[in-house]
This record gives structure tokens, C-alpha cells and sequence, in this order.
């Protein structure tokens, strides 16, 4: 596996998530205030499900030789069977991409005061659960460290 790869995208979706925790450090009414705040965190919830995925195809197709994976949620139940996530991330990983979905196709009118309790109160969780599961399957089955 290319330790390049892996690096780089965990850092995008650490990147992204440091972002996530600044925006979600003002109060609600600061946040809401500034537009910039609203898309802004759209954005980073796009980029860290589209980081993850492709993390997780990576994974999939260098450690465990999954040839075909049918769409963004699928990724994560694959990562499930596979035992690298556990079916509660895997659960949550798949609720980000529906979020996400629901982001870039406005399948009804976004919601940025659920969006804003909804990531700072649980998804971040689910995000920090995420790396720290694929670290652990990453590293431990290649015998070394995480990076």
C-alpha cells in the first residue's frame, strides 16, 4: 500500500474536520449569522464523506482485493463485511453520505440549524470513530504503527 496515499487522504478528511470544529465553535446564532459559515460547512461535510469514500475504496481494493463496490454507501457496508469499520460506523459512515446527498442534490430545502446540531453534537464523533477504526485495521494488519 502507498503510504503516501493513505496520508494524504486522512489528512483531507482531518483537514476537514479541524474546519468543521472551528465553524462549530460559534455560537449557533454567530454561525447562522454569516452565509459564508452555512456553505462553508456544506462544503466540508461533501469533502469528508467524498474523502472517506475514496479512503475506504482504497482500502477495500489494496487490502482486500474488492474489485467492485456499487456507490458511496456501499463503501461503508463493504468496510463493514470486511470487519475494517464496525457496523455502528458503518451505519453512521452511510447516514453522512445521505446528508451529503441531500447537500449536493437539495432533495428538499437544507436545514443549516440541524445541520449545525447534528455534526457538532454527533457526527464529529462519528467522523473521529471512522479514522480511528481504519487506522487500526490499516496498521494492524501490516504489522507497523499508525502514522
Amino acid at each position: 500500500m502507498d503510504d503516501q496515499r493513505i496520508s494524504y487522504l486522512l489528512g483531507e478528511i482531518r483537514e476537514n474536520l479541524e474546519l468543521a470544529r472551528d465553524l462549530l465553535s460559534q455560537p449557533i446564532e454567530d454561525f447562522l449569522g454569516d452565509i459564508r459559515n452555512r456553505y462553508t460547512l456544506r462544503h466540508v461535510i461533501i469533502e469528508i464523506v467524498e474523502a472517506s469514500v475514496a479512503f475506504g475504496l482504497y482500502i477495500l481494493r489494496e487490502m482486500h482485493e474488492v474489485e467492485k463496490v456499487d456507490g458511496y454507501t456501499s463503501v461503508f457496508r463493504k468496510m463493514m463485511e470486511k470487519g475494517i469499520i464496525s457496523p455502528q460506523t458503518s451505519e453512521d459512515m452511510v447516514r453522512l453520505v445521505r446528508l451529503r446527498n441531500l447537500i449536493i442534490h437539495k432533495y428538499w430545502e437544507v436545514d443549516d440549524v440541524w445541520i449545525y446540531k447534528e455534526f457538532k453534537e454527533t457526527d464529529i464523533g462519528v467522523i473521529e470513530r471512522f479514522i480511528s477504526e481504519v487506522e487500526e485495521h490499516v496498521f494492524r494488519d501490516r504489522g507497523e504503527g499508525i502514522l
